[in-house]
């Protein structure tokens, strides 16, 4: 039978050397060694082992399961692994098919930036769940946020970074200049990961709002006092602030200012 060596086996498959040696290691492939000079020879045998690990590979495998696949797996066996691994794909699509819609509002969001920085407009908060996990510049505790942030922190960038202006800090930003940072995500997202609750999650409902984008620049430069021109805004439309304002930081850019922090505000309003 036909014997390769390594080299010629690696630009046969295109793997990479190490690679090759990689999977000797693992016991995956095990070629027959020229003790003598240490040479690996590979036969059709070799080869068809590691063009069978590369094609469950695709299906996304891991080396674990791919070694008892290729030498353990009865059919009954190897065919419940390709049912589940069809629920897994099944998992993904969703999962992708989620991003795709939600990156369409991101990319939306943020070719709008321009017209809608410091301009002003009525519109409707979506229904989100968030919580806080910095005030000011101190994160809280890992014990305070009892595992909440390090799950949360897995489903980004389904979970936003935001921003909480309380409303009676807003009413005395000439004074005081206190913020909370964390995470939030809409309700449809939540569900569908089936992301945990606690008492610190916070929900709102959609609400009437006024909309508008506010940047801020370098660090420390954010304060409330950027809220200035929409709280001139609703005053002057007969609206009154009723309750906190959630800001979502879009995208941080680097402008020939310096640095530029983008965040979209949704400021909830009522008649007066």
């Amino acid at each position: 039978m036909l014997k390769y060596k390594i080299g010629e086996v690696s630009k046969i498959l295109n793997i990479p050397l190490q690679t090759i040696r990689y999977y000797e290691s693992k016991n995956i492939i095990n070629p027959e060694i020229d003790h003598d000079n240490q040479y690996r020879y590979f036969d059709a045998w070799d080869i068809n082992f590691l063009l069978e690990y590369k094609k469950y590979r695709s299906f996304d495998f891991s080396q674990l399961e791919i070694k008892e696949i290729l030498y353990q797996d009865t059919l009954e066996e190897f065919t419940e692994r390709i049912e589940d691994r069809q629920a897994y794909f099944n998992k993904q699509l969703k999962y992708y098919e989620l991003l795709t819609e939600k990156n369409k509002i991101y990319i939306d969001s943020l070719n709008t930036i321009n017209e809608n920085l410091n301009q002003y407009s009525i519109t409707t908060q979506p229904e989100i769940y968030y919580f806080m996990h910095r005030f000011n510049y101190e994160y809280d505790s890992k014990e305070k946020m009892d595992g909440l942030f390090e799950i949360w922190l897995d489903y980004l960038p389904f979970v936003d970074y935001v921003v909480e202006m309380k409303e009676e800090y807003i009413l005395s930003r000439d004074k005081v200049n206190k913020y909370n940072w964390g995470f939030a995500i809409k309700r449809e997202h939540l569900e569908a990961f089936d992301l945990p609750l606690n008492e610190k999650v916070i929900h709102i409902e959609e609400r009437p709002c006024v909309y508008t984008v506010i940047c801020a620049g370098e660090k420390g430069t954010f304060s409330l006092k950027l809220l200035d021109g929409v709280m001139e805004y609703i005053e002057k439309e007969g609206y009154r602030l009723v309750g906190d304002i959630i800001g979502n930081l879009l995208v941080r850019t680097h402008e020939a200012t310096g640095y530029s922090r983008f965040i979209e505000i949704w400021v909830p309003i009522k008649e007066k």
